[in-house]
């Protein structure tokens, strides 16, 4: 028998506590991660904290640049327009289905769509993007397809990570919940194509949204180190200025 180093238990709590400050910004895109401060802030030794970094690395949420130590992972453009791709086709497939079962029952999701609205109304960010959650997956449950429920679940926490960017804009919090509740009105009706239809639009408004914001975080990140080196290249030269106007 081998001897065990870390409690299982308490690796997987560090594990998920570190990984839920990640998917709510409060370890936001490229913060540096000093694990001394976190062991001491989460009352642990250093061993759960390595050991949760290196799942979380796995897992995509930490890199570990040349240089940087450990860094939250920056939000990557190109794998979140894949991972809303995937999204899109099957969310797309699932209302349709959902559409034409007779017994289908929108009232638990009718319940999600007006929580939704009731947290949109009180600007509760978390809440949101737990209620968000909770209405992509209860269609899958709905739907009752087990080898689609576990490919999403497979991404829930990328899934979930790109809602909570997408739902800190908050003036477009309000049109997601106006747009869940017509897919389910869809549904309800039993007009497959235009549920599917207006599934598509919603992923791919989303995806649009978030895509811009990064973008936009990009632009004003690369205008910082600009400004930056700027400021760098006149510190350097001035003793050289100073220099020749004493001369």
């Amino acid at each position: 028998m081998r001897r065990i180093e870390i409690q299982p238990a308490i690796s997987e709590a560090v594990t998920s506590e570190i990984r839920r400050a990640i998917l709510d910004g409060t370890l936001a895109p490229g913060t540096r991660i000093k694990q001394e401060a976190l062991a001491a802030e989460l009352h642990v030794s250093r061993a759960p904290i390595r050991h949760a970094l290196m799942v979380l690395k796995r897992d995509g949420f930490v890199q570990t640049p040349q240089h940087r130590g450990t860094i939250v992972a920056p939000l990557d453009p190109l794998f979140i327009s894949d991972i809303y791709g995937l999204r899109e086709a099957i969310e797309g497939y699932a209302v349709a289905k959902l559409a034409t079962r007779v017994r289908f029952d929108p009232a638990p999701l009718q319940e999600t769509v007006t929580a939704g609205r009731n947290a949109v109304a009180s600007g509760d960010h978390l809440r949101l993007i737990e209620l968000d959650l909770a209405f992509h997956m209860g269609l899958y449950d709905a739907l009752g397809n087990q080898p689609l429920k576990n490919i999403m679940a497979a991404q829930w926490w990328h899934f979930r990570r790109a809602m909570a960017a997408t739902l800190s804009i908050s003036s477009y919090r309000k049109r997601v919940w106006n747009e869940h509740a017509s897919i389910l009105k869809a549904i309800a009706a039993g007009q497959p194509g235009r549920a599917q239809a207006l599934s598509i639009a919603h992923t791919r408004r989303a995806r649009q949204v978030l895509l811009g914001k990064l973008k936009q975080v990009m632009t004003e990140q690369d205008l910082a180190r600009g400004a930056g080196h700027a400021r760098r290249v006149r510190l350097r030269e001035a003793p050289a200025r100073q220099r020749a106007v004493g001369a």
